[in-house]
């Protein structure tokens, strides 16, 4: 009874039924008549193509964010070149503040400068105070960076006055094109020195 079932295929596939090839991969149907065959069935195939695409769009999304978070390409915002405006919207002895940058545009008799608002003390944000009292060197008496942290005071052009900073404010790139105003930001971006200069290279001629 059992030699009669096995050569039914009830236990073995049976003799006379073929295997399929799928895609180079032995399938298995109903059976083989080879007792030593081995083959992979149709569902496994299937399973295997579903995992790998899904792999695969996983590994894309993963790569996609992972070139984004260190090789940005923003526009308009920190990290990228941000446009000011135009040359003609500042006058001599401006500062204003580009809050999407996270610098200070200063326009100074000899262009511009644009001065990244961290502090190199601590990185503390530092403010600028249009009227207190300053000894730069335009001579209006008024304006300066003063630093609510620990009190390290500059001058427009970024210049460390007093206090315990150990260096000028960082500065930003600033290219002047067709009359715009524009600025290239991010820290890889930052400029620092050992002490200010008032003109070129640290300052961009109108």
């Amino acid at each position: 009874m059992a030699d009669t079932q096995r050569k039914q295929g009830l236990f073995h596939p049976g003799d006379g039924l073929a295997a399929e090839a799928v895609g180079g991969v032995r399938v298995v149907g109903e059976g083989t008549g080879q007792p030593g065959a081995r083959g992979v069935s149709r569902r496994l195939v299937f399973r295997w193509l579903g995992w790998g695409t899904i792999l695969g769009l996983l590994a894309q999304w993963t790569l996609g964010i992972v070139l984004g978070f260190f090789w940005p390409k923003k526009v308009g915002a920190f990290g990228g070149i941000v446009n000011v405006g135009s040359v003609a919207d500042f006058q001599v002895g401006d500062v204003r503040v580009v809050r999407e940058g996270k610098f200070y545009l200063s326009r100074v008799p000899e262009g511009f400068v644009a001065l990244w608002w961290k502090c190199p003390h601590l990185g503390c944000t530092v403010p600028w105070k249009p009227d207190d009292k300053s000894e730069d060197s335009m001579g209006n008496g008024k304006g300066r960076f003063n630093c609510p942290c620990h009190g390290s005071i500059y001058d427009r052009y970024g210049q460390i006055i007093t206090g315990p900073a150990p260096r000028p404010m960082d500065l930003f790139p600033v290219e002047v094109k067709d009359g715009k105003i524009l600025v290239s930001t991010g820290p890889s971006k930052a400029v620092q020195r050992a002490q200010a200069l008032h003109g070129p290279p640290h300052v961009t001629p109108a």
